[in-house]
C-alpha cells in the first residue's frame, strides 16, 4: 500500500509540472484580448522565401509607411506577381520556378468552385507605429523573433508584453501603459472589450498577476504601488468594496459562515475593515442564539461561557478571572457578543445605574480626556448626559 502511495505521488507531481509547463507557455503566447483569432487560409515558407535571399520588406513592402495598428501589412497579390507568375484564368498553371497555380498557396482551392478563402485578420486592440520602429532602426527580429526556420506565421508570432518591456522601461522608450495600449477617458486603460473578453495583467509587470487569489491579497500590489492600479481602475472601482457598507457576497468561500471563528480571532482587524462589530457581527449572533444581551442568547443566566467571578461588583471583588482585564486588553472581543447597551447597563453616569466607572484614576479632565472629548464627543454620550460632559 506504502508503495501504491509512492507511485500515486510521483504521478501528481509530473502531473503537477507539465500543468506549471503549460502554463508557462501559455504565458508567453500573446493575448487573445489584444490580439482576437486569426483566420489565415494560407500556405506561405517564411524559410524558404529566406533561402532565395528574401527579406521581410520584400514581400511585406508598405511597412515602413504603416503608421497605424488598423493597417494591415500582408503582402497582396500584387506583391506575389513580382516572383510567381500568377494567372488567374490558369488556376492550375504549371511553371517552372516559383508556383503559379492557386492551391499552392490557398489550400482548399477548388477550380471552377468559387474565389478562395479570405483571410480574416482583425483589428489587434493596440496602438503600434511599424514605421516609427523602422525609423529608429528597430530589426523585425527583435519583435517577431527570427523567422528565417518557421514555415507559416501567426499570432503566437507576435509580440508579447515581456517583448515590448525590453525597450519601453521609461528610459530606451516610454513605459505609460497607454502609450501602446487603448485608452478611455482620464488616461485610464481600456480593460473590457464587449464581445472578447477583459485584459488582466499576467504579473510579468510588478507581479500583480489577477489569478483567483489576487482578489483577497491584492492589498500587497495596491501598497506597492497604487498609481499603477489607477491606469485601469477607477476610486469607484475600490470604493465598491471598501466603503464600509455595501459588502460583495462571494467575497468569501463557500460555508464561510462555520469557518469565520478561526480567522475573526487571528485577525478582527481585517474583518472590522469591512464589517461593524455591534451591527453586523453582534447583530447576526444574537439571531443565532450565540450572544449574551437583553434580547436572550444561549449563554444568557447559564454562567457556562465565562469563568467564575467574571461580574462581580466592586474593586474589592476583583480577582485575576474579572472581565475588566479582558476589556482593556480587547475590548473589540467584548463587542463581538456584546451590544454597547449590555456594557452601560453598569458603566453609565446615568441615574439609576451602578457606576462602574471603566476610567483610570485622575481622568476626569487629563489630556487623554481632552483629547478624546474633542475627537469624538459621541462616544462619550454613550454614557454621560450633555451636561456631565466637561473636562
Amino acid at each position: 500500500m506504502p508503495r501504491c502511495r509512492h507511485i500515486l505521488l510521483a504521478f501528481a507531481l509530473i502531473a503537477s509540472a507539465g500543468f506549471v509547463m503549460k502554463m508557462a507557455v501559455a504565458q508567453e503566447r500573446p493575448s487573445r484580448i489584444i490580439y482576437p483569432d486569426q483566420q489565415l487560409p494560407l500556405r506561405f515558407s517564411h524559410t524558404l522565401h529566406a533561402k532565395v535571399g528574401m527579406n521581410c520588406q520584400s514581400c511585406h513592402t508598405g511597412i515602413e509607411q504603416s503608421g497605424s495598428s488598423l493597417d494591415n501589412n500582408l503582402p497582396r497579390e500584387a506583391d506575389c506577381i513580382a516572383c510567381h507568375a500568377i494567372d488567374r484564368s490558369l488556376p492550375e498553371k504549371v511553371v517552372e520556378g516559383p508556383a503559379a497555380a492557386c492551391i499552392r498557396c490557398h489550400p482548399g482551392f477548388t477550380a471552377g468552385e468559387g474565389g478562395v478563402p479570405r483571410v480574416q485578420l482583425p483589428i489587434p486592440n493596440l496602438k503600434f507605429s511599424h514605421a516609427t520602429h523602422l525609423a529608429r532602426k528597430t530589426p523585425c527580429d527583435r519583435c517577431h523573433g527570427d523567422f528565417s526556420a518557421v514555415e507559416e506565421a501567426s499570432a503566437k508570432h507576435l509580440p508579447t508584453m515581456r517583448t515590448c518591456q525590453g525597450c519601453h522601461d521609461g528610459k530606451a522608450a516610454s513605459d505609460r501603459c497607454t502609450t501602446c495600449h487603448l485608452a478611455e477617458a482620464g488616461d485610464r486603460m481600456q480593460s473590457s472589450f464587449p464581445g472578447i473578453g477583459a485584459l488582466l495583467p499576467s504579473g510579468s509587470l510588478r507581479g500583480a498577476a489577477h489569478d483567483l487569489e489576487f482578489r483577497t491579497n491584492h492589498k500587497y500590489a495596491a501598497q506597492n504601488d497604487a498609481s499603477f492600479c489607477a491606469s485601469c481602475h477607477k476610486k469607484d472601482d475600490c470604493a465598491d468594496c471598501h466603503n464600509g457598507v455595501v459588502k460583495p457576497m462571494d467575497f468569501h468561500a463557500g460555508d464561510y459562515v462555520r469557518m469565520h471563528a478561526i480567522e475573526a480571532r487571528r485577525n478582527s482587524p481585517d474583518c472590522s475593515s469591512c464589517h461593524r462589530l455591534q451591527t453586523f457581527c453582534q447583530g447576526c449572533h444574537s439571531r443565532m442564539g450565540v450572544a449574551d444581551d437583553e434580547k436572550g442568547g444561549q449563554f444568557r443566566g447559564t454562567g457556562a461561557f465565562h469563568p467564575e467571578g467574571w461580574n462581580l461588583q466592586g474593586l474589592a471583588g476583583r480577582g485575576p478571572n474579572h472581565h475588566a482585564f479582558e476589556a482593556q486588553r480587547n475590548i473589540k472581543q467584548c463587542a463581538s457578543c456584546h451590544r454597547e447597551s449590555y456594557c452601560t447597563k453598569c458603566h453609565s453616569a446615568e441615574v439609576g445605574t451602578p457606576r462602574a466607572n471603566p476610567h483610570p484614576r485622575d481622568w476626569r479632565g487629563s489630556r487623554k480626556c481632552q483629547a478624546l472629548v474633542k475627537r469624538n464627543r459621541r462616544m462619550c454620550l454613550r454614557c454621560h448626559i450633555e451636561r456631565t460632559i466637561g473636562c
